[in-house]
């Protein structure tokens, strides 16, 4: 669930950190060779620390195409404060969720699907908030996967785009890709997919061919954005 799109609280971004992962090894992988788990969390408010995730969804691109045959997704098990404005958001009833399953379990089955992919996701901080909380709490030891922001590199890749803070389906329409099935976490995964598989065909346009360059060049651009103001 993306309510804004821009998060005041926002810090460093996670296209650039990783806690205790390491990009070594990872980074000379080329774009359209890499595995990628492309996601999304609908979730029951924006604070990690009182809200709860309610759906999450996940797509995988593999070698610069979408596997439409091994998609994933769940429905977290009501749980937790809800704020009035999430409902009208996702529209998944605490009566839906009731039947959903316990987070621990959906969290351990999103860790086997994902395993030895790169997490992406728009507005990864966001996820994550939710995500490195849920992971430990799962009894998950292993380090969860690295992972990029979706938005970081659109910034990148589309100049003359106006930026993250018009959101997903702004940047959605100015690639003309369809919009539709947003606010569902499955939904918003596939059509996220979609757009990395463009993204990626436009950072190759600029010689940008690996993880770690493409990684490189989004740090630059937060740098020079930082410098900016």
């Amino acid at each position: 669930m993306k309510l804004l799109s821009w998060l005041p609280w926002r810090k460093a971004s996670f296209a650039a950190r990783s806690p205790s992962l390491s990009w070594n090894g990872v980074d000379e992988l080329p774009l359209d060779e890499a595995a990628f788990t492309v996601l999304d969390l609908e979730t029951s408010g924006l604070e990690p620390k009182r809200h709860h995730i309610v759906q999450m969804g996940a797509v995988r691109l593999e070698k610069g195409s979408i596997a439409l045959g091994n998609i994933w997704s769940g429905l977290v098990r009501a749980q937790g404060e809800r704020s009035p404005e999430s409902l009208l958001i996702h529209e998944i009833s605490p009566q839906q969720q009731a039947g959903g399953e316990p987070l621990p379990q959906l969290m351990r089955d999103f860790a086997r699907y994902s395993e030895n992919t790169v997490w992406v996701a728009w507005d990864a901080d966001f996820d994550l908030a939710f995500l490195d909380r849920a992971w430990p709490q799962a009894g998950l030891e292993q380090a969860r996967p690295l992972a990029l922001d979706l938005a970081e590199l659109a910034a990148c890749v589309l100049p003359e785009w106006r930026g993250r803070r018009l959101g997903l389906d702004d940047c959605l329409k100015y690639c003309g890709l369809p919009v539709s099935d947003r606010h569902d976490a499955l939904g918003d995964a596939l059509v996220s997919a979609q757009l990395l598989q463009l993204l990626i065909g436009r950072a190759k346009q600029k010689g940008v061919l690996t993880l770690g360059q493409a990684r490189r060049l989004m740090q630059s651009h937060k740098r020079r954005q930082a410098n900016a103001f």
